[in-house]
């Protein structure tokens, strides 16, 4: 900064002993000059050596060594640095550096110069002419043309003193325009000779008696060439007598006339564009007219090229796919394309002036407008992306950009804006989040934004307030896509949404997260019962039928809720599973119904997965026993068969029941081998029995039969195999099956039906009274036996309506030739009573309780193998 400051001093100080020669008086010799200026600027820049190259006047392409600092010599004629002087530097009137290879010829006369390592070349110029090119050589430090720009002021006041140098030589050689006697007379030749303007004086017959130097430069000729000659010869009529009768006629009383655009031809025969101006007046009593000539050639050229380049930019700027705006220094828009318009959809004349302003969104405008404000205001770009509103209403995404317009002084002077319209992109973006956020069917959120949205409620809730979680599941929904199709199933589902989402508050969150499953996020409760509340909404919500394709659908919902509290913490993965494991147990209790989430259901989850796991443990580690009942006669007392009961000998837990793992088998699948393998065991222990004379040979083996079991296509393989192999004969089986593996019609239930029939086995409808008690089982399928469920036997001597349900169910089954077995017989009271009713067999404690096959092996051995009289 202080070299700078110092460097602008001596500057100055150069500047002030360059116009003293302003003060000296005629200064007839440029040869000063050059020196003086090139001694400047070797002091300024530090440079060791440096010249000028003058360019003659006549003949600017010529150039002429004409002092040196530092050294002595003279340039050569011919180089390859005067070429590139000529070309750059001379022509375009541009400060240039030259370094390297570009100097390896600068050899003058014979004699080697200093080595030069790099030179910066400074044109000596005006607006009008060229005056030299000042070179300065090896400084220190490397030339920058800054260099020229900082040293401009003193280049023209050089250009300036060397000027008027020039004028004292001309005035030397014009002795004619010299009046000696007469002051303005001089004033005015000293004028035309220093004016920019070209001065042509013409007689009454229109003849030159006087041209100045800028009209010799004009035309290319000297005053002695164009002295006496016509006008005519420089500016050509069209037709005959022009000048004398329109162009230049003497009128001494109307002065100047407006300029004209006329045609003028130099001495060499080139065309120029003129405007010309002419004065009348009389000298010495005589009329003269001057003209003021001005050669607009190249103006009309610029003018010409400007406005093919506006052309050029404005059919460019139409044809850009970016809306392009310029404003001036009032904001006020003076220029805007068609894409502009057409992106803003307003008029062209209703974006002029502020009208752009209106295109904004009315919730954008106070985030863009200050921010552009600022950011032009201070000389920067400005980048935003907002939105426009044309005047039907329509959204319009853009990418705006905005550059600063400077006038020569630095000021901002308005600014160009683009704006590129993004709304495709935008389009496409929230298509993809809808893609990765939303359910594609229902328009719900998806399990990954929901997951994200109960993430956020629950670090809400850690500071204030609670959340409810929800959990849907559809009841029959697979009926429904089974038997409609899944279109129908699907337009089942959209409807459930709407229904659902009318139920919720507005910043509650709904989410499909799977086929039929829905949760539902409530955040900011006050009370627990709201999510009561909205349960109960959207259970009554699905209550009334759907109408997917003109056919009534009735769906239901199993809802399981659970809550977050601000002093608990918990994550959303264990939040959704409290939820799953409150739906399990709503869908154990009947489903259609709403039930909480407890530590008890976790426990019992825990459980449920511990049993499951070790299921699959149990066939390979021998844990599976089969204990067996007995089954009796009420007429005659004797044993009629036995039923085989599968029991788990848990190696940890140790014997369960199978109301704790039977769920389990048929849920995981591995009901179907277990089966198989305790056919084989009963079937055997049976045979081997009978053979012992244990059980005689009528004596009937009971098996349950799941609905799996009926679906395996290797049932009825399996089944006969076990007969085969054990030895038994159809007669000695009796399969139970309960009624809920009825309720489906299948070909496949048929089939095994009917082909057990045929090998002899007997069917047995177990725990009749406890499902749906149709009668059709009774009239389609071919049932033999009725077992009458042990929940209706066991309080037969004290419930009326036990008694009645018993008494209807023999009734029933005795006028359809079917036989009864009554299950849960554990006194003699009840037993004579079922007799007395005349039921057929009986099984219960008061037989035996169920016991693994060497304990029932003992209780026959000890009675008559045929015959077992009832207990007293």
């Amino acid at each position: 900064m202080q070299k700078d400051r110092r460097q602008d001093g001596a500057l100055r100080e150069a500047i002030d002993r360059i116009r003293s020669y302003l003060n000296k008086g005629k200064v007839t010799d440029s040869s000063v000059i050059f020196q003086s200026t090139l001694i400047e600027m070797c002091s300024l820049t530090e440079s060791p050596l440096g010249f000028v190259v003058r360019c003659n006047s006549n003949s600017p392409l010529k150039l002429s060594f004409i002092c040196a600092h530092g050294t002595t010599g003279k340039l050569p004629a011919d180089n390859s640095f005067q070429s590139e002087l000529l070309k750059n530097v001379v022509l375009h009137r541009r400060s240039q550096v030259f370094q390297g290879n570009e100097l390896v010829d600068f050899i003058q006369g014979g004699q080697e110069w200093p080595r030069l390592n790099s030179i910066l070349a400074i044109p000596i110029s005006d607006s009008k002419s060229l005056y030299g090119v000042l070179c300065l050589a090896n400084a220190p430090k490397a030339y920058h043309t800054n260099i020229a720009k900082r040293a401009w002021p003193l280049m023209a006041n050089a250009a300036c003193v060397l000027r008027l140098t020039e004028y004292n030589q001309r005035e030397k050689s014009h002795p004619t325009f010299r009046p000696e006697n007469n002051s303005w007379q001089d004033t005015f030749l000293r004028t035309s000779m220093m004016c920019p303007i070209g001065m042509i004086t013409l007689n009454t017959n229109h003849k030159i008696q006087r041209i100045n130097p800028e009209a010799e430069k004009i035309f290319k000729v000297t005053q002695h060439d164009a002295l006496n000659k016509e006008i005519i010869e420089f500016i050509p009529e069209r037709y005959a007598n022009e000048h004398r009768t329109q162009t230049f006629i003497y009128s001494p009383m109307n002065g100047t006339q407006d300029p004209l655009q006329l045609e003028g031809r130099t001495s060499k025969g080139d065309v120029i564009r003129l405007e010309v101006t002419h004065l009348s007046y009389q000298e010495n009593g005589e009329n003269h007219i001057i003209l003021m000539v001005r050669d607009n050639s190249e103006l009309d050229a610029i003018r010409v090229q400007k406005e093919t380049q506006l052309q050029r930019f404005k059919a460019v700027a139409d044809l850009a796919p970016i809306g392009i705006l310029q404003t001036n220094a009032q904001w006020e828009a003076v220029y805007a394309n068609s894409r502009w318009c057409e992106i803003s959809g307003r008029p062209s004349e209703n974006v002029m002036s502020m009208g752009w302003i209106g295109a904004l969104h009315s919730q954008d405008f106070e985030a863009t407008i200050p921010h552009l404000r600022v950011s032009i205001g201070s000389g920067k770009e400005f980048s935003k992306e907002c939105r426009f509103e044309t005047p039907q209403g329509k959204i319009v995404w853009v990418e705006m950009h905005a550059r600063p317009l400077f006038t020569p002084s630095g000021d901002v002077n308005g600014f160009i804006m683009t704006v590129v319209d993004c709304s495709f992109r935008h389009e496409a973006e929230e298509k993809l989040r809808d893609m990765a956020e939303k359910d594609p069917l229902t328009g719900l959120a998806n399990r990954s934004l929901f997951k994200y949205r109960l993430d956020h409620a629950l670090e809400r809730t850690r500071r204030h307030g609670a959340i409810a979680l929800l959990c849907l599941d559809l009841d029959g929904f697979k009926n429904v896509n089974d038997s409609l199709g899944h279109d129908a199933g699907d337009l089942l589902l959209i409807e459930v949404a709407r229904r659902i989402n009318r139920c919720v508050r507005e910043e509650d969150t709904v989410a499909r997260v799977g086929g039929d499953e829905f949760l539902v996020l409530l955040e900011d409760l006050n009370s627990a019962e709201t999510a009561a509340d909205i349960s109960e909404k959207i259970l009554q919500a699905l209550h009334p039928h759907c109408l997917v394709n003109h056919q009534e659908v009735f769906i239901s919902t199993s809802i399981g809720i659970t809550f977050a509290v601000g002093e608990t913490r918990i994550d959303a993965k264990t939040l959704m599973k409290q939820a799953d494991l409150a739906l399990y147990r709503a869908k154990n209790e009947g489903r259609n119904n709403y039930q909480y989430y407890s530590p008890e259901l976790e426990k019992a989850s825990r459980d449920r997965l511990y049993l499951g796991n070790s299921l699959h443990h149990a066939m390979r580690k021998a844990e599976f026993e089969v204990y067996y009942q007995l089954q009796g006669d009420l007429k005659g007392g004797h044993i009629t068969g036995t039923e085989a009961l599968l029991r788990w000998n848990h190696e940890v837990r140790g014997l369960l029941q199978p109301s704790e793992f039977i769920p389990l088998m048929e849920e995981t699948g591995l009901i179907v081998p277990v089966t198989r393998w305790l056919m084989h065991e009963s079937f055997f222990q049976q045979k081997k029995w009978m053979d012992e004379g244990v059980l005689s040979a009528d004596t009937t083996m009971s098996i349950n039969l799941s609905r799996r079991m009926l679906h395996d296509p290797q049932f009825l393989w399996s089944l006969e195999g076990a007969l085969k192999d054990s030895g038994l004969s159809g007669k000695n089986i009796i399969v139970e099956i309960t009624e809920t593996a009825l309720l489906e019609e299948s070909r496949q239930i048929d089939k095994c039906l009917k082909k057990m029939k045929s090998l002899g086995i007997s069917i047995a409808l177990d725990d009749f009274g406890t499902g749906y008690s149709s009668l059709t089982y009774l009239k389609r399928y071919p049932i033999d036996h009725i077992k009458i469920d042990q929940s209706f036997v066991r309080d037969l001597l004290k419930d009326s309506d036990d008694r009645a349900i018993t008494q209807a169910v023999l009734a029933l089954a005795h006028s359809l030739n079917l036989s009864v077995i009554a299950e849960g017989v554990e006194n003699r009271e009840v037993l004579e009573l079922l007799r007395e009713w005349g039921c057929d067999s009986y099984q219960g404690y008061h037989l035996n309780k169920p016991c693994p096959h060497n304990e029932i092996a003992s209780i026959l051995a000890n009675r008559h193998p045929a015959r077992l009289e009832i207990q007293q």
